[in-house]
């Protein structure tokens, strides 16, 4: 099991259980490592070969995706990364003295920490 089926499971707990400030911490941690594996290849498939009526042809809006396996090593550091950016944010919301903003990102952080050294232990 690799840590994104292990947070994609939880995920569907936590929607149950209603626990919306361990679900936004979840739902980062899945997207960030999502984004990680998925790239687009960035030339445009062409259409046709060009005429004396047009230059050449385009197809927009059509993109290849590819997707790349991580390692577990590399999606456990890209969901520290996302425990780490809550509370360096949760600092600075409490130097700016919006402590309740700061506990909330503290309280996820800890959350999605929580359930890293869970599956760490598995």
């Amino acid at each position: 099991m690799t840590l994104l089926t292990y947070l994609r499971a939880d995920l569907a707990k936590l929607m149950k259980r209603r626990d919306k400030v361990a679900l936004n911490a979840v739902r980062d941690a899945i997207s960030a490592i999502e984004n990680a594996e998925t790239s687009y290849v960035s030339t445009p498939a062409t259409v046709g070969a060009p005429n004396e009526f047009v230059a050449g042809t385009v197809r927009f809006g059509h993109a290849e995706r590819v997707v790349t396996e991580l390692t577990a090593q590399q999606m456990m550091a890209l969901a520290r990364e996302q425990v780490e950016l809550r509370l360096t944010e949760a600092a600075n919301y409490r130097a700016a003295g919006r402590v309740d903003q700061a506990l909330t990102l503290k309280a996820e952080a800890l959350g999605l920490a929580d359930r890293l050294d869970a599956f760490a232990a598995e």
